[in-house]
């Protein structure tokens, strides 16, 4: 996923040395904290230069928090309310009240492809499911103690940057963007890039989450000279093939990349991986490993 973000990372982008997290806990390449706020406490994100270590963050505050944006207008975001903070937007968030806030910070690089098909959304996202599950799954995270595995670590990395970019998604203007106004085909794009490690999820539930039905899905993704089914596909292959190339995750055998690379059973990924035009899992999977290649070639 990119650069391994910690705390001291964060606190020199909030610019505050004085705000330290009560609770700190890192999942891989991202990390969630719980911060307590006195009344008027500031925090100013800067915006960052660069791409490849570059920090989003999402906070959820218990009390209410007045959010000033690069543009110089403030707004109130009452408590349970999400703020954003882009890479590269300058932003000053302040309590109104005391209280404490949680935080996901997730390398740019695991979201930044949202603005490839929409705008991201400005610095405060309204309450909404997604959001409230995100708050939910922070709370458990840093609420209950439990020992992580690098297993686990893999999965809670991967919980807490799709559903960040889930939220990003939803939270979106459905305006123009750089110039041209964002089709209906990024949006199921990114949503597919949401979803697509979960097994239920198909054509006919991308159709659902778009309000469409699923020959007018066909229909959007054909005049591209594409097909959604074949999208979702490719997608789940890159997955899997990220889940190979990583060699911390060496133990996890074929059919568990399967089923978290959204496959029914190492038989489908299979036959994905073939429509694909790759061979086969295990080759892919071998010569992904520091060696494999040249191995390969000398069969």
């Amino acid at each position: 996923m990119g650069i391994a973000i910690d705390v001291g990372a964060v606190m020199r982008q909030l610019g505050s040395g004085r705000q330290n997290p009560l609770v700190a806990r890192r999942y891989r390449g991202v990390l969630a904290t719980q911060h307590a706020l006195e009344k008027g406490a500031e925090w100013h994100w800067a915006a960052q230069a660069g791409e490849s270590d570059a920090i989003a963050g999402i906070l959820i505050a218990t009390g209410p928090l007045r959010v000033l944006g690069g543009e110089g207008v403030a707004v109130e975001a009452p408590a349970a309310t999400l703020c954003f903070l882009h890479p590269h937007r300058t932003v000053t968030v302040t309590a109104v009240a005391a209280g404490s806030v949680m935080c996901a910070w997730v390398p740019w690089g695991a979201l930044a492809e949202i603005e490839s098909g929409v705008r991201a959304p400005r610095e405060v996202i309204p309450p909404s499911t997604l959001g409230r599950g995100l708050h939910a799954f922070l709370s458990s995270l840093l609420t209950q103690h439990s020992d992580p595995t690098v297993y686990t670590d893999y999965l809670v990395e991967r919980l807490i940057a799709e559903m960040v970019f889930s939220v990003l998604v939803e939270a979106a203007p459905r305006g123009i963007v750089e110039g041209r106004k964002a089709s209906g085909i990024d949006r199921a794009r990114s949503l597919m890039l949401v979803r697509r490690g979960e097994r239920d999820f198909d054509v006919t539930g991308l159709a659902r989450d778009m309000h469409l039905s699923v020959r007018q899905l066909q229909r959007m993704f054909a005049a591209e000279g594409s097909s959604p089914a074949d999208e979702l596909r490719r997608a789940r292959v890159e997955l899997a093939r990220e889940l190979m190339s990583d060699t911390d995750y060496a133990p996890l055998g074929l059919a568990e990349i399967a089923e978290h690379a959204g496959f029914a059973d190492a038989a489908g990924m299979r036959r994905a991986f073939a429509l694909s035009g790759l061979p086969s899992p295990r080759v892919v999977r071998r010569t992904a490993r520091p060696g494999g290649a040249s191995a390969l070639a000398m069969q």
